[in-house]
């Protein structure tokens, strides 16, 4: 094939090597991006892929948009170690104008202007979705972006409905707009290694037929994402951890945010749920879902009568008490409060829960919802495997 290499040599000089070559490598993701805590991260294999489109949809108040500023938390972090002397920046499009920088320092993520991994805030007055995709795009062309948020791209207004009359009916929407925004971005995302978290809303199926629930942005938006999670408020719970019915919820100490995986194209889709403990006073309780991921994995033993005991991570064996007696601890309330007293003891388990949950070929790991007993097509009210509405 003397001409065929010829014809490529030509296109590796004009476009780089990586563009056409012979073979096709192992799927790479360039990263991943933490969602917080390990019980969240444990559906994706270790948190969002990087250099790709992901989004998070839900009902209002599902922890859409705190999930995304944990990760902005996370990347900020992430950032600082990898690019110290020049960290690329973070876009938040704030179309709602609901971003809070207290709550969001809570969560970890710093979206003052002193920071040292910036934040640049799009609040559109009166601009179409075209002029904020193109304002996003032309910042992302620099290279000097490494995460994008957009919160929502639900209530983006197209040009061409912004200019009409609301008695004209117009079909699709945000649709055509975001489809041409996705298919420029991908390449670009994937160019310069920055990901996008697009939020999205659900809206009901008015139709009868189908899913009860459907996303705005069309069939080819969801063809673009690498990444689909959907958000949905789990139960409240008090101050001690204790799970409230809902005619007691009144003052709750935080609750519960459940994630159901709906595509994933890096990793495989044989988790469709994770989790995470969202506390209001101290926001995500890394230490009480780490609790939960490490008796999953086995590092913490519960026997059925309740007391946990502790493995030692360097030695495999029960770790002991100054009185050289195994340490059995009783309640998870106990147990945690006792990691957040002994926080170097909390890191270690924490490290081999994060090291486990990147392992894709482990048979012994059960899913959550296996572990649970969990049916999660009645939880949601449709087919996870089948949906396509969604």
């Amino acid at each position: 094939m003397p001409e065929l290499k010829s014809v490529l040599k030509d296109i590796a000089k004009q476009y780089g090597d990586s563009v056409v070559k012979f073979g096709v490598d192992n799927l790479v993701v360039d990263g991943v991006l933490s969602l917080g805590s390990p019980s969240a991260d444990f559906a994706l294999y270790g948190g969002i892929p990087e250099g790709r489109i992901v989004e998070f949809s839900g009902p209002e108040s599902s922890g859409k948009t705190t999930t995304a500023f944990i990760c902005a938390g996370m990347y900020q972090k992430k950032e600082l170690e990898r690019n110290p002397e020049n960290p690329r920046a973070i876009i938040l499009l704030d179309n709602e104008g609901t971003a809070d920088p207290v709550w969001a320092k809570v969560l970890g993520y710093d979206m003052s202007d002193s920071a040292k991994v910036p934040t640049i805030c799009i609040r559109p007055e009166a601009q179409s979705a075209e002029e904020i995709f193109d304002m996003a795009l032309d910042m992302l062309k620099t290279g000097e972006v490494g995460l994008l948020i957009f919160d929502s791209i639900a209530t983006l207004v197209p040009q061409q409905i912004a200019e009409e009359s609301m008695e004209k009916q117009q079909m699709g929407g945000i649709s055509k707009p975001l489809t041409r925004f996705a298919n420029t971005a991908i390449g670009l995302l994937r160019k310069h290694k920055a990901t996008l978290i697009a939020i999205n809303q659900v809206r009901e199926n008015m139709s009868g037929y189908g899913d009860p629930l459907v996303t705005p942005g069309g069939r080819s938006w969801k063809h673009a994402c690498s990444s689909r999670i959907m958000f949905k408020r789990g139960d409240f719970f008090d101050e001690d951890g204790n799970k409230l019915q809902k005619k007691d919820a009144q003052s709750p100490a935080g609750h519960i945010v459940e994630m159901y995986i709906l595509k994933t194209k890096t990793c495989k889709w044989d988790r469709k749920l994770s989790y995470y403990t969202l506390n209001y006073t101290r926001g995500i309780d890394v230490v009480a879902d780490t609790v939960d991921v490490a008796t999953h994995f086995g590092y913490i033993q519960n026997p059925a009568q309740g007391s946990f005991t502790v493995v030692d991570p360097s030695t495999g064996e029960i770790m002991k008490d100054s009185d050289g007696k195994d340490i059995k601890i009783r309640g998870k309330k106990n147990l945690v409060d006792y990691f957040r007293n002994n926080l170097d003891i909390w890191k270690k388990i924490y490290d081999l829960c994060e090291e486990k949950l990147k392992q894709k070929d482990d048979p012994f790991i059960k899913s959550f919802e296996e572990m649970l007993s969990m049916n999660l097509d009645e939880k949601l009210g449709f087919d996870l495997n089948t949906s396509e509405d969604l």
